[in-house]
């Protein structure tokens, strides 16, 4: 799936668990998230297949936040191309330590059961959890060498987690800010900080913003993207359910969890 614009066509590459979303300029490329390590030889292969474009013409790889469906393949881009990372500031936090190393592990587990769950072959998914972002972001910062693209903290599903916005376009990579799960949006899952998650859809809320590129989901147009947000605040007020529950235990050992005082 291709969409033009006026100075860029993103691409949408079918990754292992998630879309990907490569933006192809004249004279570069701009990969938002990476998919899993796994994806690397997808990414590889719609470069050379399908645009006819090497892959060291990707710029920037952008992390939105660390879980293995989006920053899985980052490293291992760099290590092959060259290509530089950029992600939060406090992205390294999040796997760090032993809680973090086990809950790198929990949630590379959880990702596999969504694979099996998609009916996909057992690939590996496993990946460094420190990726040493080399360019390290703040919020309402523009990316280096995309300077038409804004940086925006959105904090709730992690505390690192960012999206992407692009003003002239009205166009906003989210991640995994809303999940479309079977033609119902949806909260990610988990929701480990919520009051910072609704001041976070307050504040995509506020965007002119027409267009939305899930990682979960597909790209999705509307006139009103402000009332979906506000549709996702109503969805943190009702109670989880089961599963929500237990996916939300299984996610508390990142020591950005304790220190959040949770």
């Amino acid at each position: 799936m291709q969409m033009s614009y006026l100075s860029f066509t993103i691409h949408v590459i079918e990754g292992y668990i998630s879309s990907i979303y490569l933006v192809e300029y004249d004279d570069s490329m701009l990969l938002l998230d990476s998919g899993c390590v796994n994806d690397v030889k997808r990414i590889e292969e719609y470069c050379k297949q399908v645009i006819n474009r090497p892959p060291g013409d990707i710029k920037l790889a952008v992390v939105s936040h660390m879980h293995p469906d989006h920053a899985g393949g980052a490293a291992a881009l760099r290590s092959k191309y060259g290509i530089p990372i950029v992600a939060h500031k406090d992205v390294d936090l999040w796997y760090s330590g032993l809680g973090g190393s086990l809950q790198h592990k929990l949630d590379c587990y959880m990702a596999m059961s969504v694979a099996r769950t998609n009916k996909r072959n057992r690939e590996r998914i496993l990946f460094n959890p420190i990726i040493h972002p080399d360019i390290l972001l703040n919020d309402l910062q523009v990316l280096p060498f995309f300077e038409d693209w804004a940086v925006l903290h959105t904090p709730g599903h992690t505390l690192h987690d960012i999206v992407l916005y692009h003003h002239q376009e009205a166009l906003l990579y989210i991640g995994d800010i809303i999940c479309d799960v079977k033609g119902k949006m949806l909260l990610p899952l988990p929701v480990l900080f919520p009051t910072l998650m609704e001041n976070s859809y307050d504040k995509l809320s506020a965007l002119n913003s027409s267009t939305i590129l899930m990682a979960h989901g597909g790209a999705k147009h509307t006139g009103n993207v402000p009332s979906l947000f506000m549709a996702m605040k109503e969805q943190l007020k009702q109670p989880p359910t089961p599963f929500m529950r237990k996916i939300h235990r299984w996610s508390t050992f990142t020591p950005e969890v304790k220190r959040q005082g949770m």
